[in-house]
């Protein structure tokens, strides 16, 4: 069993996660990003993001789904937000736009797995 500072933490992660879901992304400070606890990070090329990546690949090259056909069911099903905004086109390009604070994006998979992806 975790101790009480562990709950603590677990509890204000998905309160960060779950409490406002429709308030936009952007609204999450730096802070609330690199505190977050029990999402996956996963780091991500700059030079990638700068040039721009199909959506697909992105998932699929930080390990958020297995393969890109997994990728693409799920984009297709609606089961994948970026940065708290639905994917709705496997064409979908990610870009620098997208990045949170310059350098970040937060990855949604199904209703509660969770994904902080840096650009590095």
């Amino acid at each position: 069993m975790h101790g009480e500072a562990e709950l603590q933490k677990a509890m204000e992660t998905t309160a960060r996660l779950f409490a406002n879901q429709s308030a936009p992304a952007e609204s999450l400070s730096i802070e609330d990003l690199e505190g977050l606890d029990g999402v996956v990070k996963a780091l991500f090329p700059a030079t990638r993001i700068n040039e721009g990546v199909d959506v697909v690949s992105f998932l699929a090259e930080n390990g958020i789904f297995s393969s890109k056909g997994e990728a693409r069911k799920t984009i297709q099903g609606g089961g994948v937000s970026i940065n708290r905004k639905k994917v709705e086109d496997v064409q979908f390009n990610i870009n620098e736009s997208l990045l949170l604070h310059g350098k970040y994006i937060l990855v949604q998979k199904g209703k509660k797995n969770y994904y902080l992806v840096e650009s590095a």
